[in-house]
């Protein structure tokens, strides 16, 4: 089966606080973002999670992205957690 095609994400603007406002038009995928060093995500909808989301700013997009772990680099899941929480990603919320 093929994958489904991408959905583009439209940014709605962003606060006084620096928290971007981002929806999909296609899926009702909704959340608020704030960007490095004080990371920050506030999912509103979840939308389609099956679906690879594009989102566009200032000329500069994302397309998703696979993770994969290098060879011999952060083998645990605290050195991972560690070097989040030391770019300003609190991913235990």
């Amino acid at each position: 089966m093929p994958a489904p095609l991408p959905h583009e994400m439209v940014h709605d603007g962003t606060d006084a606080s620096g928290m971007e406002e981002w929806r999909c038009p296609a899926c009702g995928r909704h959340f608020m973002m704030r960007r490095p060093p004080y990371y920050e995500r506030v999912v509103l909808a979840e939308g389609d999670e099956n679906v690879t989301h594009i989102w566009t700013k200032g000329g500069v997009g994302f397309r998703g992205a696979r993770v994969s772990q290098a060879a011999g680099e952060l083998g645990d899941e605290e050195a991972w957690r560690s070097w989040m929480r030391e770019k300003g990603i609190d991913w235990d919320g």
